[in-house]
């Protein structure tokens, strides 16, 4: 098993796989159609500013898991800036501990741009990012759900 981590600036052919996930697990119930979430990562894989960017874990290959790094990814907030979002692995290579390859990537990512701090919010995962260094700052309720906007100083 050969693990590696990608841009879809380097792969475009990938970001129709992460458009789709991206919309099935954080866009599916919204406003946000498939083809406008389809769209959006054609964009970003042809970008050539630093942001947004998405990488990508391939096993053998494969694509298993994604993550983000964006502007402005908490309407209201411009305030926080720049964002780890989008973190996604597949459900059948999820508790491998790729989650953490993909933060632990996206963080060098950011180191080697001189970005100073990310942030990101979530509603399920705040013990997974606690667990590579990121704190609690602040949290909020939306659709009756608690959400934790974490940071990580780099």
């Amino acid at each position: 098993m050969t693990l590696t981590i990608v841009t879809t600036r380097q792969r475009p052919d990938l970001a129709p796989v992460t458009g789709t996930w991206r919309w099935q697990a954080f866009f599916g119930d919204g406003d946000t159609s498939l083809a406008e979430m389809l769209a959006f990562e054609a964009r970003c894989a042809a970008s050539r500013e630093l942001m947004p960017i998405v990488q990508v874990l391939l096993e053998d290959d494969q694509p298993i898991g994604m993550v983000a790094l964006c502007l402005d990814d908490l309407d209201g907030r411009p305030d926080l800036n720049p964002w780890l979002a989008g973190l996604y692995v597949a459900p059948g290579h999820r508790g491998k501990g790729h989650g953490r390859r993909l933060i632990d990537a996206l963080e060098a990512l950011a180191r080697q741009a001189a970005l100073p701090r990310l942030f990101l919010y979530t509603a399920s995962a705040a013990s997974l990012y606690a667990r590579s260094g990121w704190t609690v700052v602040e949290t909020f309720a939306k659709h009756g759900e608690v959400f934790s906007i974490m940071e990580k100083h780099l």
